[in-house]
């Protein structure tokens, strides 16, 4: 029988108060630098339009630029007029298509797994699987601590025990600390970190599951297409497959879509259909998604040695740019290049001013990344010219004339116990003038 528990008039605080009690957008409003949900009128991929404005767009996950390829486009109309706008159902039900099936197949096939499972997003990939196989009587999940949010809502869900780890060193310890036998846990990590570009060891990692034998869970999200033979992602480029029981990716960045999937064996692979909430309690994959992924694979398939070329080349000249200008690039290797900035809400002005001077970047502040780190994230694309690089590049250095944004010592980032707010303030943006 639930208790009720009565409280008397003026014991509680008001459920919405926390939310009335939320300022920071409303400073960032006030000071016009507020830089999320930006309505964005027309892309053309490397270029977007934005307040009628054409703008260089640094702050893409369209790692191969296919967003615009014809042959998606056309896959995409196609199957809008064979199969309507949407599933109408989840997959378990009546929403199942044949091409989510292909789908999976070919993926399967790329990947070199058994069977491979679509799901509408790859947030409802994540949090279905790590919560599905997290609740499994007796797991024990470790997570890395810098893991994507999906794969952190995963844990939270799963009904299993969850240990987080800071780096490879620390999860040894803490296997190490239960014996040499883990076959009921679950080691869950990215391949590539999506706001710095960190890759993963998955070489040291693979070797620590030789050891203790748990089963390994990749989120290659941000690897798959510009890392390994044919753009198969980190986990190839590291040579470990056979070490990763469960490979997952998403349709939202290199393959022009939308949508997430895992790979896996036959058996996992059929438990998760049946047993994922959030696959079965959710619609399917539009059928223009579907086909626009498909035809992704087949573009990255015949055409990924020409992407690769340029999507690298492009990166390194890229980040020799930012680093010649005085950027802290934190190391990056992969297309993904941030700038630290320091301060959170210097991270917007910065952001504000790009955009002012036709270059769409993202700021990232706490808690993606730790107080007083916040960082400038940028990413290129094959479909960037040198002149759009160039132009965005002449941007930052202008932007970096403006503030006073320290020099990085890698060894000793800036630590913070809050949010520096002081950029928000509109008096104190009007007094910072460019220098002469």
């Amino acid at each position: 029988m639930r208790r009720v528990i009565r409280r008397e008039a003026g014991d509680a605080m008001d459920l919405f108060q926390t939310c009335y009690d939320y300022h920071e957008p409303v400073f960032a409003r006030a000071a016009g630098i507020y830089p999320f949900f930006l309505p964005l009128e027309g892309s053309e991929g490397p270029v977007v339009t934005y307040q009628d404005k054409e703008v260089v767009m640094m702050g893409s996950n369209n790692y191969l630029g296919l967003t615009h390829h014809p042959r998606v486009r056309e896959a995409a109309k196609q199957a809008i007029d064979q199969y309507g706008t949407g599933c109408t159902g989840s997959r378990f039900l009546n929403g199942n298509l044949d091409l989510h099936d292909e789908l999976e197949r070919q993926l399967a096939g790329m990947f070199g797994y058994e069977e491979a499972l679509v799901f509408a997003s790859g947030f409802l990939a994540n949090v279905g699987v790590i919560a599905a196989l997290g609740s499994i009587p007796g797991t024990v999940i470790f997570s890395e601590r810098e893991n994507h949010a999906s794969l952190i809502d995963g844990t939270r869900l799963a009904r299993g025990e969850v240990r987080l780890f800071g780096d490879l060193a620390d999860l040894e310890r803490q296997l190490a600390a239960g014996g040499d036998d883990w076959p009921h846990a679950l080691v869950v990590c990215d391949a590539v970190f999506s706001m710095t570009g960190r890759v993963m060891d998955l070489r040291r990692l693979a070797e620590l599951k030789r050891r203790y034998r748990f089963k390994l869970y990749v989120d290659d999200a941000h690897g798959i297409g510009v890392l390994g033979a044919d753009g198969r992602g980190a986990v190839y480029d590291q040579g470990v497959r056979d070490a990763v029981d469960l490979l997952f990716g998403t349709f939202s960045k290199s393959l022009a879509s939308l949508g997430g999937f895992v790979c896996g064996e036959k058996r996992v692979i059929d438990w998760l259909r049946h047993k994922t909430r959030s696959l079965i309690f959710t619609a399917g994959l539009p059928p223009a998604s579907v086909a626009a992924a498909l035809a992704a694979l087949g573009v990255m398939r015949d055409e990924a040695s020409a992407l690769r070329t340029r999507v690298w080349a492009n990166a390194r000249y890229w980040r020799e740019g930012l680093d010649a200008i005085g950027y802290y690039t934190m190391g990056s290797t992969t297309p993904i290049v941030p700038a630290m900035i320091g301060s959170e809400s210097l991270a917007f002005r910065v952001a504000r001013d790009l955009l002012d001077l036709g270059v769409f970047a993202i700021p990232v502040p706490y808690p993606v990344v730790p107080y007083g780190q916040s960082l400038i994230r940028t990413s290129v694309m094959p479909t960037h010219t040198r002149a759009h690089l160039d132009h965005a590049l002449d941007a930052f250095a202008q932007v970096r004339k403006r503030y006073d944004i320290p020099e990085f010592d890698p060894d000793n980032l800036p630590t913070a116990d809050h949010e520096d707010w002081s950029w928000f303030m509109p008096d104190q943006a009007k007094s910072a003038q460019p220098a002469a």
